[in-house]
């Protein structure tokens, strides 16, 4: 699957190579083709007719540049593959479709996790580049050259490479490439999604835990207030009572100390008896105060 993921950027790298290859040939056959057939026209008058010459001439100008615009783009591809290799490994440790399928290339010494150096790094790059896009390139040049059966040899030759790497990692116990075996290095499982996961769910479980430890503390708060509720209450309860009684004391108390006279005894609602003035014998005593006699019935105690 990383191989997969990684020819398919390969790829989009040719088909845009070829786009900007097809627009310098149609440039060519626009602007510069007319003139070249009318340089060819010439030196054939200028060359007592030659017509062989001057069309070998002319069709070999044509090819050369044609050809030479095809082996620029191949020759970027396979340079562009063996960069990619060589750059992803050296500064991750895996080129991209490794970091999809989490998988990474680290030396093959036992034990050490490390990315491959430079050189390592190369070798595998190089090998990589070699079963991948190098020698099937190299065939199209042999083709363009004119020479079919080496071509077709040198595509076979291709096959026989790209099996050779990949076969060794479908066997044995490390899984190593002929690539890996050349450079030293292995390809590993790299775990990120393994320590991703676990990390989700740790953060998860921290966050789950904080909004526990909130509600609680947010129950308590509320719980808290209403119990300096209920009790201000009561104490403003205990207050209005208290006040209340306070009040009917004192009501109860002004009652006592002024009762109605004639409540307590009809006898003395009546009004002490004054001094008389007699014009002859001068001012004369009052007379004793005689109370009433109680009705017949009732004890006059």
């Amino acid at each position: 699957m990383a191989w997969g993921i990684d020819t398919a950027l390969l790829w989009v790298v040719a088909v845009l190579l070829g786009m900007m290859t097809w627009g310098r040939l149609q440039s060519y056959v626009a602007e510069d083709l007319p003139q070249k057939a009318l340089a060819a026209t010439g030196g054939l008058l200028f060359s007592g007719g030659d017509v062989e010459k001057a069309a070998t001439d002319f069709g070999a100008g044509v090819w050369g540049t044609f050809t030479s615009a095809v082996y620029q783009a191949l020759a970027l591809l396979v340079l562009v593959e063996l960069l990619y290799q060589f750059v992803a490994q050296t500064w991750a440790g895996r080129t991209l479709g490794k970091a999809v399928m989490d998988i990474r290339v680290r030396a093959a010494a036992t034990g050490d996790a490390r990315k491959p150096g430079k050189a390592g790094a190369f070798r595998r790059a190089l090998v990589t580049t070699a079963g991948g896009t190098g020698l099937y390139c190299l065939a199209w040049v042999v083709l363009l050259e004119g020479m079919f059966f080496a071509a077709v040899l040198v595509w076979l030759f291709a096959v026989v490479v790209f099996v050779a790497n990949s076969l060794p990692a479908l066997f044995g116990g490390r899984r190593r490439t002929l690539a890996d075996m050349l450079a030293g290095t292995a390809v590993v499982r790299a775990g990120v999604y393994q320590r991703a996961v676990a990390a989700a769910v740790q953060g998860a479980g921290r966050a789950w835990d904080g909004t526990q430890a909130a509600g609680r503390a947010v129950r308590d708060a509320a719980r808290q207030n209403l119990g300096q509720s209920e009790r201000a209450q009561q104490v403003q309860d205990m207050g209005k009572r208290l006040g209340g009684r306070i009040k009917g004391l004192r009501s109860g108390r002004a009652g006592e100390e002024a009762p109605p006279l004639h409540a307590a005894n009809p006898a003395q609602a009546l009004p002490p008896p004054q001094p008389s003035y007699d014009p002859v014998q001068g001012y004369a005593p009052p007379m004793p105060y005689v109370p009433p006699a109680p009705p017949a019935g009732q004890d006059g105690s």
